[in-house]
């Protein structure tokens, strides 16, 4: 891959990541159309000091996960109808890189999180998962309870 040329990763209607070890360069098109893009950034070589991220997301998300002490910078990001969720970034500790996100999110899901954000929210989506279930059991276990007590 040329170093100076921008990556551009895009999916509709279905799912790409970019994951482990690979070299970021100055430039990064991620598209989402009711599909989904993860970059992670965790085991990157990443040279720039300073990395534009240009998102466009129609009805889709796109998640970054962003390694401790980079900078991330959303000023220049328009969301309309969308969800913009933040939980890493303000300015870049020394040596580490910042990511300027550029482009626009409607109607779908931008997450900039850390590695253990990530983690975290699968693990509670797994528990929200759980609980509904066990609560659709109880509704249909009760159904049943009441349909045998009618016919008896």
């Amino acid at each position: 891959m040329n170093p100076t040329a921008p990556l551009t990763v895009s999916t509709a209607l279905g799912s790409v990541s970019k994951t482990g070890r690979w070299r970021v360069p100055a430039r990064i098109n991620a598209t989402s159309t009711m599909g989904s893009v993860l970059l992670d950034f965790t085991e990157t070589d990443c040279a720039p000091a300073e990395v534009e991220i240009h998102v466009n997301c129609q009805a889709g998300g796109i998640t970054l996960i962003v390694p401790a002490g980079w900078g991330v910078d959303t000023s220049a990001l328009t969301a309309n109808g969308a969800g913009v969720e933040v939980t890493v970034g303000g300015a870049p500790e020394p040596d580490q890189p910042l990511l300027k996100i550029t482009g626009q999110v409607t109607w779908g899901r931008l997450l900039i999180t850390d590695p253990n954000g990530q983690r975290a929210r699968r693990d509670e989506q797994a528990e929200r998962h759980r609980r509904r279930d066990e609560r659709h059991e109880r509704h249909r276990a009760e159904r049943e309870s009441r349909h045998d007590r009618r016919h008896r």
